[in-house]
């Protein structure tokens, strides 16, 4: 058996089709992108495809909505998995098969023909094992790029001593494939999950027909990711990611430091003995344990005093003095070079939330708190558990972080029993468990979105990702969590809004299904520049729910910290010195910091101290976070980018035929945008063309441009291709308010017969003064009146074309009137020989 898995964006490329007139596009006939057994040529390993990898596959992409069905349950063989991630054929009920897949619907894409082929992602981990089954394609590529440390520091702090040193001068690679032996275990497993090949064996990747360019941490997954790495090293190696194209950057490894055990030690280190600290350790519960001391030694994480106690500590390492400081980056810390890396590319980092029980993520998921120019480029990856038979429906994992301060930008996926590539022989599989393997089911996501979305950018298909994530249980109708209760008998049900991210949650677990069908939601103003595909379609409904809630958060957010200033963020963490330089009897030790000899320099002795925030510090760099948190929310205000809107550029035509109930207004300024659905906003027409045969609920401007009712057959069929999205023709555009047609503005009207044709129906005035083009392309009954337009009222009239104007287009006489709230066509005679065609 022999398949093609050409994809749609390929074929479209490559094959001829109908000219539309005045859209710009090229249209084909439906199901002719795809694929079926038996037709076409099987890909081969590696191949730029991005098809299967091994002969025989049975996955196929299909041509119809008929075959959809068929063609989904062709890719879910064993290597894809199953829902509860168990093989029925063996016996028991153990997890001994990928259930990650399942979980976020890869099969529709695939059936549609999407495997993120064509895309570029990069991984940063700790290396990976070249000879392994599961990588053997031109499709994994170590980058290759060296430097040197600018600075002396130690990898490990997860214990007493620090270790893995590393030293200022000292030349460095980040070649993925260049890893010691005993590193690569973590990024070996982290990369089956987004690249392992599709070959009839254990496990295949999420986004198998993605390039993949892997660089190292330079060390294993138990290196801290506390402020105690080199700048130039992290920017050097993020660059190379982004140098090579990766459009978005997993990094899930790592551990932020611990402390000594809080129970016994105190803020300076003195070893009181079992429970001798007890009385005034700082001990937290943590979201769901039920122990009051099973987080003893995990760095608090609770609540906003304690992520911002590692905000400062990553601030006082690399300012002067910090044992991480750098004269040629002063200030900037490890996080700030990977941001600095990407930030003019656009590329998005993915990254995992922590692996403890705490209600937010880590300092360097959250980043963007602090910083919050880097948003729009970040994703935090928060846990699920697979069914058991006691809950079957997936489980948030309770014993890792939580969205919370950074819900805005988290998503869950798969985190337990992760069936993946395992680095301990080149056949070797096994189970991964932690946000470190949910963090690369995201960054596959992105990856196959961004095969089916070539036109938009990494930033989008990331907001895609978050607004057609999955929120609900199995019965579509209950939210995730819905009766399920953590350790400690908490809920763990979502609690937020329907379309808002939830503080456990996230925006819920990514669905390659929904996602398929164009996004869910605006976050704020998009644009979207059709310049490489010619044709999308967005059967989604589109509101803005969730940016009309971030609006009414951030205002308040803003307007509390004028009122209260930097008391509105509340209490400091105890690591925080009071006013008169006291410490808190609460305050604790971090491990690998009295070992530290470069500590010891710094302190003159006391590293005791060196974790210690002076209060003057923590004013001032509380002060400059929330200066540029308020900032931030004050220019989207200024700005207007709390409104949900849509501007259409590029040559290629965009066929909207969900309901969409955002409010900002749309723009055309380039290519066709086709209404087929409802559309609550209004519509302005600044160039290119704007069609459709459903409903505009607000008003229509063409300042210019052209207004071109109507949805073709062709069109019809076009649409068919994308999505298997089944999209009605018609001859009507509905408008609910004005229609204003200037005098650079042109309406083209299509007459097929003299019930056959293309027109505007508006419940507001028509106001006139631009072009009017007509198609005929069948003799009309002569007596026959069109009416191509209707409104309450007209004021004015088309170029040219005065009140009882007899127009020639092409032999075909008609009369033109504007009487009675409708502009009108009727039909006088047809000469001998006439055409069809426009005028």
């Amino acid at each position: 058996m022999s398949m093609s898995f050409l994809s749609r964006r390929d074929l479209l490329r490559r094959v001829g089709g109908t000219f539309i007139a005045g859209a710009g596009i090229a249209l084909f006939p439906a199901g002719f992108a795809s694929a079926s057994p038996g037709t076409g040529l099987t890909s081969t390993p590696g191949s730029a495809a991005g098809g299967p990898a091994y002969p025989g596959d049975p996955g196929f992409v299909a041509r119809t909505p008929g075959e959809l069905g068929a063609a989904k349950a062709s890719w879910e063989t064993p290597e894809y998995g199953y829902y509860t991630g168990h093989n029925p054929a063996n016996p028991g009920t153990a997890v001994d098969a990928p259930w990650q897949l399942v979980a976020v619907n890869a099969s529709t894409a695939y059936a549609l023909g999407y495997r993120g082929q064509g895309v570029a992602l990069g991984m940063m981990d700790s290396g990976y094992r070249p000879t392994h089954e599961g990588f053997q394609t031109g499709l994994i590529v170590p980058v290759r790029a060296e430097g040197v440390y600018g600075t002396s520091g130690f990898g490990y702090r997860s214990s007493v001593t620090p270790s893995n040193p590393f030293t200022a001068g000292q030349r460095f690679t980040v070649a993925g494939d260049q890893a010691r032996t005993s590193d690569y275990s973590h990024g070996t497993g982290m990369l089956g999950v987004t690249s392992g090949i599709r070959d009839g064996k254990e496990q295949h990747g999420i986004a198998f027909g993605s390039t993949m360019h892997v660089a190292m941490t330079g060390g294993s997954d138990t290196q801290s990711h506390g402020p105690f790495h080199d700048y130039v090293y992290w920017r050097t190696a993020n660059k190379a990611l982004v140098d090579a194209g990766a459009q978005v950057i997993n990094s899930s490894w790592g551990s932020y430091v611990q402390t000594l055990d809080r129970s016994r030690f105190d803020g300076l280190g003195n070893d009181l003995g079992v429970n001798g600290n007890l009385a005034n350790a700082y001990q937290l519960r943590g979201k769901d344990s039920a122990s009051a001391t099973a987080m003893a030694i995990i760095i608090p994480n609770e609540h906003l005093k304690d992520l911002e106690y590692q905000y400062f500590l990553f601030k006082k390492s690399y300012s002067e003095d910090g044992i991480q400081y750098n004269p040629n980056y002063p200030g900037r810390s490890f996080m700030d070079a990977i941001w600095d890396a990407i930030k003019n590319s656009g590329t998005v980092n993915v990254r995992s939330a922590g692996n403890n029980d705490w209600s937010n993520p880590y300092f360097r998921p959250a980043y963007p708190f602090f910083n919050p120019a880097a948003e729009a480029q970040w994703v935090c990856v928060g846990g699920v558990q697979p069914p058991t038979a006691a809950n079957p429906e997936y489980t948030k994992q309770f014993g890792y972080n939580e969205a919370g301060l950074a819900k805005w930008w988290t998503v869950s996926t798969p985190s337990n029993s992760v069936r993946t590539t395992n680095s301990g022989g080149d056949t070797s599989y096994s189970n991964s468990n932690g946000t470190s393997p949910a963090t690369p089911v995201a960054t596959a996501v992105m990856g196959v979105l961004l095969s089916r979305y070539p036109n938009m950018d990494a930033k989008q298909v990331r907001d895609l990702m978050f607004t057609t994530a999955n929120n609900k249980m199995s019965d579509g109708v209950r939210f995730l969590g819905t009766g399920q209760t953590s350790p400690s008998g908490a809920s763990i049900a979502w609690t937020a809004p329907d379309g808002v991210p939830d503080a456990r949650w996230g925006w819920g677990i990514p669905d390659l299904d929904k996602g398929m069908y164009g996004p869910g939601q605006f976050l704020g103003p998009m644009t979207y520049r059709m310049d490489k595909a010619p044709l999308d379609v967005w059967s989604n409904d589109i509101s803005q729910i969730a940016i009309k809630e971030r609006e009414r958060e951030d205002r308040e957010w803003l307007g509390a910290y004028k009122r209260q200033g930097i008391a509105f963020a509340g209490d400091f963490s105890p690591n925080v010195l009071s006013p008169d330089g006291k410490l808190s009897e609460n305050a604790f030790m971090l491990q690998g910091i009295l070992a530290d000899p470069y500590v010891h320099a710094i302190t003159n002795g006391h590293p005791e101290l060196y974790d210690k925030i002076s209060y003057e510090d923590a004013a001032k760099w509380r002060r400059e976070w929330m200066d540029a948190r308020a900032a931030y929310i004050q220019n989207n205000i200024g700005n207007n980018l709390y409104a949900a809107s849509l501007t259409k550029q590029g040559s290629g035509m965009l066929i909207m035929s969900g309901r969409a109930t955002y409010e900002g207004g749309t723009t055309v300024e380039g290519g066709k945008l086709s209404i087929a659905g409802t559309h609550a906003s209004s519509v302005a027409v600044k160039g290119g063309t704007l069609g459709g045969s459903g409903l505009v609920g607000g008003s229509i401007r063409v300042t210019s441009g052209v207004l071109q009712p109507g949805l073709s057959a062709a069109e019809a069929a076009s649409a068919l291709s994308v999505s298997l999205t089944e999209v009605p023709q018609g001859n009507v555009l509905n408008v609910g308010g004005d229609v204003t047609i200037s005098r650079a503005g042109r309406l083209a009207i299509t007459i097929s017969g003299d019930r056959d044709y293309t027109s505007v129906r508006a419940t507001g005035a028509l106001v006139l003064a631009g072009e009017l083009t007509l198609d005929v392309c069948a003799p009309i009954t002569p007596g026959t009146v069109l009416t191509i337009m209707s409104g309450a009222s007209i004021k004015g009239n088309f170029h040219s074309m005065p009140e009882r104007r007899v127009l020639n287009v092409g032999g075909h006489m008609f009369r033109v009137s504007y009487k009675g709230g409708a502009m009108t066509l009727t039909a006088e005679r047809t000469l001998p020989g006439a055409r069809s065609g426009n005028a």
